[in-house]
């Protein structure tokens, strides 16, 4: 079964997803009926409950990876991304069957690319892990257009955050330059009026050094030209 994630991701969700076959019939017989109840609570959303009878599966059968896979898309259901990942990475160990595995290195894809979108300091970073991990579904099975198609959009989306990442750095060293001319300018123009203000100071300080001078000069002058009284002599 395939369901459209958010955004436009497509995930394989594989809830219907038959059992190994290496077992007894005894065997097969419980783990089909297992399998069966926990498909049926699967798709009616019954995620706890499908995820209780395929808990039940590894309990009795550790290493079936059949089981593994529909765990992790009951976690992923849930937004356990984390245990279902775990569990994926798993099934791609121990699946023989390719198709199997591709599906769930497809999964691992999604699960990356997702996380990419919720973290810009990791972004490209998952961006390039999600395509090596869709680049393994491939190997295993080229001619799957679902992974086509997420690996296509994965790409896309590295590319562009590359691209506004690059922008991001020119804007900022754009901003920079700019920031520190403005800076230069503002201490050119201190400088100026601190230039300014010492010239206005040493004017103003001679024009009162003159000023006193003049005055000093003009109380010369009236003291040289003040009429002397003369004394008269007493002639008795």
């Amino acid at each position: 079964m395939i369901r459209s994630g958010i955004i436009t991701y497509i995930i394989i969700v594989l809830a219907c997803l038959s059992p190994n076959m290496a077992t007894s019939v005894h065997a097969q017989n419980w783990i089909y009926r297992y399998t069966h109840i926990g498909n049926q609570k699967f798709h009616k959303g019954q995620t706890d409950k499908a995820e209780q009878y395929y808990l039940r599966l590894l309990k009795e059968a550790p290493n079936n990876s059949r089981a593994m896979f529909n765990l992790a898309d009951a976690y992923l259901a849930k937004g356990d991304v984390r245990g279902a990942d775990s569990l994926y990475n798993k099934v791609t160990q121990i699946e023989t069957n390719p198709q199997v595995r591709s599906m769930a290195w497809h999964n691992r894809g999604y699960i990356s690319q997702r996380a990419a979108l919720q973290s810009r300091e990791q972004e490209q970073q998952l961006l390039r892990t999600a395509i090596e991990q869709y680049k393994q579904a491939l190997r295993l099975e080229p001619h799957s257009d679902r992974t086509r198609y997420n690996l296509a959009l994965c790409q896309k989306q590295l590319k562009e955050s590359t691209n506004n990442k690059q922008q991001n750095k020119q804007q900022q060293k754009q901003q920079q330059q700019q920031k520190n001319k403005q800076n230069e300018q503002q201490q050119q123009q201190q400088q100026k009026n601190n230039s300014n203000k010492r010239q206005d100071k040493q004017q103003t300080e001679q024009y009162m050094n003159l000023a006193r001078q003049a005055e000093r000069r003009a109380l010369e002058k009236l003291k040289q030209h003040q009429p002397r009284q003369r004394s008269k002599d007493k002639n008795w």
